[in-house]
This record gives C-alpha cells, structure tokens and sequence, in this order.
C-alpha cells in the first residue's frame, strides 16, 4: 500500500523511536525488568498512534511487540519463547498496544474533527454576519468568495453559471486570476461536475510537499499540474445553475486535508444567492415588460388624442374648403389655411417628440461635445421660437466668455422645448428671461417665466413622460412629452436639469460642463 507522506514520517519514528528505546535499555535490562520494559514500548507505542493515527499505531505494536520478544525475553536475540508465562505477556503486551493505540487515535481523530467543525461552524456564522443585509444579489455572492478564499487561503473563487458559448462568472473575489476565462479542459471538467453534482478537481489544489487531494484529469488520469483547481456544483434541488470555482493551492487551515464539507456548506449559499440573481432578472424582465406596456397605453392614450385632434380640425377645414355649396370669402379662406397650418404644426411637433423619445431611449443618439459659447446658444434659441413667444418680452442675460462643453444640437432642442413650454404655462404676456452663469460645479443655463408656476406635488413627476401638468387650474394640451426629452437630451451630454417653481414663476436650470478658451481653441 502506498504510504503519504505523514505517514513515511511516522513509520521513521516508529523504527527510530524503538531503536533507541531498545539501545538505551537492552545492556541494562536485567536491572530494569521485563515489566519496565513492556511499559516503555508500550508507551512508544501510544504516543505514535495518538500522532500518526491507527495504522502508524499497529505498526508500532507490532515492531515494539517484536523487539521486546527479540532483545528482552530469553532466549535473547531470536523470537522463541519458552515460558508459557512469557508468551502470554507478549500476547498481552500486543493486544493492549493495539487496543491502547487504536482509542488514542481515535481520540485524536475526533478532537481533530470536532476543530475542524468548531472552525466550519466560526467561518459560516461570519459570513452568515456579512450576508445580512445584502440585498443586491450580485453583492452577496461576491461577498461568499470572499469569505471562501480567507477560510481556504485560496488564490481565488468564483461563482458561474452556463452561458451561450462558454461560461459567465457572476461574482469572484481574489484578483484578476479569479475573473479568468475557464480553459476547455476547466469548461468540460465544470460541465461534468454540474451534470454530475458532485465535486471535481483538477490539477494538484495541495500545498507543495503535503498530502494530495483527490485529483483527476484528462481520462482519469493523475495530473501533477499546478495549481489546480475545484469545482463544486450549485443545485436547488434537482435542479442544476452551476458550479463553485476555487483556485488552489490552499493554504494551512483546518479545512485543508478534508475541505468537502466546507465547500459545499459555501456551494449551498451559493446556489440561493444564484437563485436570487435569477429572480431579480426576472424581476427586472417584469418590470420593463410592465413599464413598456405602461408606454404603450400613455402612447396610444397621447396619439389618440394629440394625433386625433389636429387631424380632426385640418379634415374639417379641409372639407369645407371643397364643399362646393358654399361661397366662401377670402378672409373665410384664410382662416381655414391657417386652422390647417397651425394643426400640421402640432401634429409634426407630436411626431417629433415620439420620434426624439424613441432615438433617446434606443440609444441611437450619440453626443458630439466641442466648446460653445453660452449667448450663442441662448440667441439660437430665441430665435428658433419667435412665432411661440410672439406678444412676449424675451430676454438674454450671459457673461460674454462663458463656454460650456456639450453637444450643440442636443442642448439646442432642450432649450427650445423649454422655452415654448414657458410660452405654453406661463400667464398670458408674461416675460420670459434667459440667462447663463457660472456655477460651482459647471455653467447654468436658465429658463425663467412668470406665474402661475408648478403645483408642489407636480414638481417630481415634471419630467415623466406623457405628463401634462397643469396651468391655472387647467390641463394644457399637448403630448406630455417636452419635458422628459429634455431630460433625455441634457443627460446624453452628460449635464443635469431641474425645476424651480413658485405662484410667482418656473425656472428650469441645465447644468453643464464649462469648457475653457485652451479647449475652444
């Protein structure tokens, strides 16, 4: 039988144990007595079973009880025994040697277990501790690594879980190696042990020198390659999600020589904590499928309306202009023309705002950032609204150098949106200012208008889409949707926008980067 390496050491100490026994006493043995002797070598024999366990112990019975047959019972130096006394003592001698050894090994094997099961119980309750209160899922299975690389002092854990092409870690701990893509042979060994359920190794996972864990490789076949590593399976059930890497070697703990039951008290943690992950993606799923079937009811509620009405009124001049039976007068004409403008108007500023929203939420819009001067913007803007501000006084209040870092157009379309917006809400008349700062954390552009203002429990749903809130006690018609594509357009450019608003005005704020002259140039 192959002897590990613990046990080579022992059965050197049982021959240099007894040979020095033997040495000290044999010229004085008939001054010791043959009982003295027994005892000696009888407690050699202890001391070996108590630290090399029983078959080290039925070693040392057995050459302790020979080399008391052989250089203490006469005739010396042969293995006859004439006495019947003798032959009964040395029986004696084997047996109680043999029994003696074998309850202190067994002592000591279940004092080492009853370690190793204190130390498995401490590392489960702190990492009992550390996952309370995760309520991420992700966070909660990067903590388990953690955990299972200080109990095992391994080089790295990992949690997987099968994915189209190959394997998707879903949390790991222990450096950069511990986020590794599997080799093929680690994939096919991972793949086997969760179809299997039951732990696999490859490679020697061992420290240098110290007994080897149970290794496999390709057929089956011992492989000395180091280090190696394990995997455990994740099952609820009979239900497999995947599988628990540990990288080796590990290091010197209580787990070392017998780490099964650990890993799979971590693999059982595991397994929740995947199932949790799986429950959050299909929470997520359901909450995007109802927040899309939510978009779709506000689209079709805002199309039958803000797409149905201007329809409605350009059908209805239209066929008065071709009902043949009435005379119509010039200014009648006129202001059927018009009717028919202004509501092709609104309809092309309803698609444009569906269309704006869907480019935003698609992604598909990508930010070009250069320097632009603040008056530029503001100008621009003032300009693009005249007709909506007509009647109204507007104003543009800027520092002349001020320059902020962004995407022109995408800043462009929010500003006019907001100003028409102020135009829409504000009291009849009233005064729009806009105006561009320097602020502590960048450049802030503001839309200013006056009265009747944002009702307080409006303000945080002012930026939904399909919101419409109300001015002066009434509902203002449109799509709802100018200002969550504000929104959308200042946060592609990476800047912020919010609401002030008081019975005496709104004011809308964009935060922007500021761009210094060295850029713009």
């Amino acid at each position: 039988m192959r002897l590990l390496r613990d046990e080579r050491v022992g059965v050197i100490a049982v021959l240099a144990g007894t040979a020095v026994a033997v040495g000290a006493m044999a010229p004085f043995h008939d001054e010791i007595g043959l009982l003295n002797v027994g005892l000696v070598l009888l407690l050699i024999t202890l001391l070996i079973a108590s630290t090399w366990g029983w078959r080290i112990g039925l070693l040392a019975a057995v050459v302790t009880n020979l080399s008391l047959n052989f250089f203490f019972v006469e005739p010396l130096h042969t293995f006859t025994v004439h006495e019947p006394a003798q032959i009964g003592a040395l029986v004696v001698f084997l047996v109680v040697s043999v029994v003696g050894g074998s309850l202190l090994s067994r002592a000591r094997a279940a004092a080492t277990m009853a370690r190793r099961r204190e130390a498995e119980t401490a590392v489960l309750l702190d990492l009992s501790r550390d996952l309370i209160g995760r309520a991420d899922p992700a966070d909660a299975l990067a903590t388990l690594c953690e955990s299972a690389v200080r109990a095992l002092r391994a080089r790295g854990a990992g949690v997987l879980s099968p994915a189209p092409g190959g394997w998707s870690a879903l949390a790991s701990a222990g450096g950069d190696d511990a986020r590794r893509a599997l080799s093929r042979q680690e994939a096919v060994t991972a793949e086997r042990v969760r179809a299997s359920g039951s732990i696999g190794r490859l490679g020697r996972i061992d420290l240098p020198g110290r007994r080897p864990l149970r290794v496999i490789g390709p057929g089956r076949r011992a492989v000395e390659a180091a280090p190696g590593v394990v995997f455990v399976p994740l099952r609820i059930g009979d239900r497999p999600l995947g599988v628990l890497r540990i990288d080796g070697p590990f290091g010197e703990t209580p787990f070392r020589e017998h780490p099964d039951e650990l890993l799979n008290a971590f693999a059982r943690e595991a397994a929740l904590g995947v199932q949790r992950v799986e429950l959050a993606q299909e929470a997520a799923h359901a909450e995007a499928l109802r927040q899309a079937d939510e978009m779709k009811t506000a689209l079709l509620t805002s199309v039958s309306h803000d797409l149905k009405t201007p329809l409605a009124g350009i059908k209805t001049a239209v066929s008065s202009l071709l009902d043949s039976s009435v005379s119509w007068s010039s200014e009648d004409v006129q202001s059927f023309l018009e009717l028919i403008d202004s509501q092709a108007d609104r309809l092309n500023r309803v698609i444009s705002d569906i269309l704006d929203l869907n480019r935003i939420e698609s992604g598909v819009v990508r930010p070009v950032r250069r320097a632009v001067a603040a008056r530029t913007l503001l100008d621009e803007a003032v300009e693009r609204t005249r007709l909506a501000t007509a009647g109204r006084a507007v104003s543009v209040s800027t520092p002349g150098a001020l320059l902020v870092e962004t995407d022109e157009a995408l800043v462009l379309n929010a500003l006019v949106n907001l100003i028409e917006n102020a135009a829409k809400y504000s009291k009849p008349g009233g005064a729009i200012r806009l105006s561009a700062a320097p602020a502590p954390h960048g450049a802030e552009i503001a839309v200013d208008d006056e009265g009747p203002g944002i009702a307080p429990e409006e303000v945080p749903h002012i930026f939904d889409r399909f919101y419409r809130a109300a001015s002066g006690g009434q509902r203002v018609k449109g799509s709802g949707l100018g200002l969550a594509i504000v929104k959308g357009f200042v946060s592609l450019v990476g800047g912020s926008v919010r609401v002030e608003s008081s019975p005496e005005g709104t004011r809308f704020v964009i935060t922007l980067a500021v761009a210094d002259e060295a850029g713009a140039a």
